[in-house]
């Protein structure tokens, strides 16, 4: 569980980020939060908040960037390709950042064709980290002072 003085830390932090990026040229902007998202990994956060963060800076990017906000009718399929293509390419990125533990889950929604939906996957993860806070921990603790057996 994360402490309410991290929360509160990072709520400042991330007002801070916001600052310095609204006072950056727009181009250097966009840099800073590619590598900010590129260095996201879960670490210590739990499912909900490493999407949440990573989910952030997306939103955050996307309102830096202006090739997002396209407003051209497209009868050719290529703008819901682009987005398929971008949802995929998130989609990746937030599975590569997840811990080990999840390597097995990891593989088996990176080998489903169509790639799922973000919803989806967040979804399966939920169901994955609540199964491993329930299961068994596969080390045996015995106190063998007390299982005193005489074979002799």
């Amino acid at each position: 569980m994360i402490s309410p003085s991290f929360r509160q830390r990072e709520m400042c932090d991330d007002m801070v980020t916001s600052w310095i990026l609204n006072s950056l040229e727009k181009d250097i902007a966009d840099s800073v939060e590619y590598k900010e998202i590129n260095d996201l990994s879960q670490g210590v956060l739990d499912i909900t908040d490493y999407y949440t963060r990573m989910k952030k800076l997306w939103e955050e990017l996307n309102t830096l960037s202006a090739k997002t906000h396209c407003s051209c009718v497209c009868t050719c399929g290529a703008k819901e390709n682009m987005h398929k293509a971008e949802h995929d390419r998130r989609l990746i990125q937030f599975l590569m950042g997840l811990n080990e533990v999840y390597i097995v889950v990891r593989g088996s929604i990176l080998m489903m064709n169509p790639l799922p939906s973000m919803a989806h996957v967040f979804a399966l993860l939920i169901q994955e980290e609540k199964q491993r806070e329930f299961r068994p921990r596969n080390q045996l603790n015995f106190d063998y002072d007390a299982l005193d057996v005489n074979l002799g």
